[in-house]
């Protein structure tokens, strides 16, 4: 067994429990009355970490039920952590939201230094008594995104590593000049980054009310027009490695989520790397990176982008791609909701495919759906990889 298996085991057996009590009390002997813990998600990067999240109960000395959010993860990190080992794996355990490498999440999860925050930012909330938070994503030990609600007003809070923070500070000064995405409000804190809600709805919410027939849709060439408004100068920041670029590793995540669909995703990760290895794309452009429909906004006729963190240098056919993928498994995640969905994606695709090279788009496509099994429930992922190999298929 692969030494993330044993963990990926032991992190989601019924030892787990075990382990967590002891970090909770600092003594392995003691046992809480009603202990109880529940596996809420798993996050893992081949390679490097298994992260896993728990909810755990039990009775406290005034009789009522306490519950807790606990941490636990593979990774070496160091503060307010209960460092366990059992069978040679070396565990860290900490109770949300002291994240270990986001200092800032702490704070910016508390609902008054949120209100202080703001209210120091933006005047028309110094009378504001009171702040509603959410926490809408929480990758461990990477990133969190809260919306902070204020007489009425959403603003959404980006928490990461500190440093990391200026790079997205970078992006969104130079998309918010070019009226791409709304204006940083404030850095409130080391790795904390607040802005004002866009205006508009994002294009998920306008897909479901266009297939009710309460919106219109943006055409295809709206959504191209988005892209090439990105400023030319994104191409000089740093990059990222897109989906393609990052195969073997995404196939290594789907081969974890579906051991025994191993032999499948090797060959739709050998077909698309055949494919790419061709050169079929076009020339470096200025990317927004993460390209879907959640991440475009509709305010009228006027298209933005939210989720900025990866723009900069990179092939408009992974843009392109990402679109495509993402709106190929909504049908799945809820066929009620999504009924006409194949024929905008047939629509897109179709008009996509006359901007770069059919056949390259196909098969970046097939990567970001093999992207996307990774963390999915067992049959979405076994239907996305069945995508996967439609569109590995419609590329060779």
């Amino acid at each position: 067994m692969s030494a993330f298996a044993e963990e990926t085991e032991l992190l989601t057996s019924t030892e787990a429990a075990g382990l967590l009590q002891a970090a909770l009390t600092g003594d392995p002997e003691v046992v809480l009355p009603g202990f109880a813990a529940q596996l809420d998600d798993l996050h893992y990067r081949p390679g490097a970490e298994v992260t896993a999240m728990y909810t755990v109960s039990f009775q406290a000395q005034d009789g009522n039920t306490a519950t807790e959010c606990l941490l636990a993860t593979t990774a070496d990190v160091s503060g307010q952590v209960a460092t366990l080992s059992r069978a040679g794996i070396t565990l860290r355990v900490w109770r949300h939201p002291a994240d270990p490498r986001l200092p800032g999440l702490a704070p910016a999860c508390d609902p008054a230094t949120v209100l202080g925050w703001l209210s120091g930012a933006e005047p028309r909330l110094r009378n504001a008594r009171a702040l509603h938070l959410e926490l809408l994503a929480y990758r461990p030990l990477r990133r969190a995104v809260l919306r902070a609600t204020a007489d009425g007003e959403d603003f959404y809070l980006k928490v990461m590593r500190p440093g990391y923070d200026d790079r997205l500070a970078t992006r969104q000064d130079l998309l918010a000049g070019s009226d791409l995405t709304a204006p940083l409000l404030a850095r409130p804190a080391p790795g904390v980054l607040i802005s004002p809600s866009i205006a508009g709805r994002s294009l998920a919410h306008r897909l479901v009310e266009w297939q009710h027939g309460r919106a219109n849709l943006p055409a295809p060439r709206e959504l191209i027009g988005l892209l090439d408004r990105l400023p030319p100068a994104a191409v000089a920041l740093p990059g990222r490695a897109s989906w393609s670029q990052n195969i073997d590793f995404h196939a290594a995540t789907a081969r974890q989520q579906l051991p025994a669909d191993a032999a499948r995703i090797d060959a739709a990760a050998a077909g698309i790397a055949d494919v790419l290895g061709q050169g079929r794309h076009g020339p470096i452009v200025a990317t927004h990176g993460d390209f879907y429909e959640a991440n475009i906004f509709v305010d009228g006729s006027t298209l933005r982008f939210i989720d900025i963190d990866s723009v900069g240098p990179g092939l408009r056919e992974d843009d392109l791609a990402c679109c495509l993928a993402h709106l190929a498994v909504l049908p799945s995640l809820d066929p009620g909701a999504y009924p006409r969905i194949p024929e905008v994606l047939d629509a897109w695709q179709h008009a996509f495919e006359q901007q770069v090279d059919a056949r390259d788009l196909r098969a970046r496509t097939a990567g970001v759906l093999l992207s996307l099994i990774s963390g999915a429930e067992p049959d979405q992922a076994v239907r996305r990889l069945e995508i996967a190999e439609h569109y590995v298929a419609l590329a060779l």
